[in-house]
Protein backbone atom coordinates (compact mmCIF):
# COMPACT_ATOMS: atom_id res chain seq x y z
CA UNK A 1 0.00 0.00 0.00
CA UNK A 2 1.31 3.26 -1.16
CA UNK A 3 2.26 5.71 1.70
CA UNK A 4 1.46 9.69 1.31
CA UNK A 5 4.04 11.87 1.33
CA UNK A 6 4.99 13.57 3.79
CA UNK A 7 4.54 17.86 3.16
CA UNK A 8 7.95 18.82 4.43
CA UNK A 9 8.84 16.26 1.45
CA UNK A 10 7.18 17.90 -1.61
CA UNK A 11 8.17 20.55 -1.04
CA UNK A 12 11.67 19.48 -0.72
CA UNK A 13 11.46 17.94 -3.53
CA UNK A 14 9.70 20.63 -5.50
CA UNK A 15 12.57 22.95 -4.72
CA UNK A 16 14.88 20.45 -5.99
CA UNK A 17 13.05 19.59 -9.54
CA UNK A 18 12.64 23.50 -9.70
CA UNK A 19 16.47 24.00 -9.77
CA UNK A 20 16.81 21.42 -11.82
CA UNK A 21 14.69 22.55 -14.27
CA UNK A 22 16.03 26.48 -14.20
CA UNK A 23 19.10 25.50 -14.45
CA UNK A 24 18.79 23.50 -17.34
CA UNK A 25 17.41 26.39 -19.25
CA UNK A 26 20.22 28.34 -18.31
CA UNK A 27 22.41 25.68 -19.02
CA UNK A 28 20.45 26.29 -22.84
CA UNK A 29 20.69 30.28 -22.89
CA UNK A 30 23.92 30.81 -21.50
CA UNK A 31 27.50 30.45 -22.87
CA UNK A 32 28.87 27.39 -20.95
CA UNK A 33 31.77 29.12 -19.15
CA UNK A 34 28.95 31.21 -17.47
CA UNK A 35 27.48 28.16 -16.70
CA UNK A 36 29.60 25.77 -15.30
CA UNK A 37 29.90 26.84 -11.95
CA UNK A 38 26.12 24.75 -11.36
CA UNK A 39 26.88 21.88 -12.80
CA UNK A 40 27.93 20.19 -9.65
CA UNK A 41 24.94 21.72 -7.83
CA UNK A 42 22.58 20.03 -10.69
CA UNK A 43 24.42 16.46 -11.08
CA UNK A 44 23.84 16.27 -6.78
CA UNK A 45 20.24 17.58 -7.28
CA UNK A 46 19.72 14.88 -10.03
CA UNK A 47 21.12 12.31 -8.14
CA UNK A 48 18.72 13.38 -4.97
CA UNK A 49 15.63 13.23 -6.97
CA UNK A 50 16.71 9.79 -8.30
CA UNK A 51 17.10 8.49 -5.15
CA UNK A 52 13.80 9.57 -4.20
CA UNK A 53 11.90 8.45 -7.12
CA UNK A 54 13.63 4.86 -6.71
Amino acid sequence: MLKMANPIEVVSVLIALEFVVMSVVLLVVVPLEVAAPIIPLLLVFLIALQLYRS
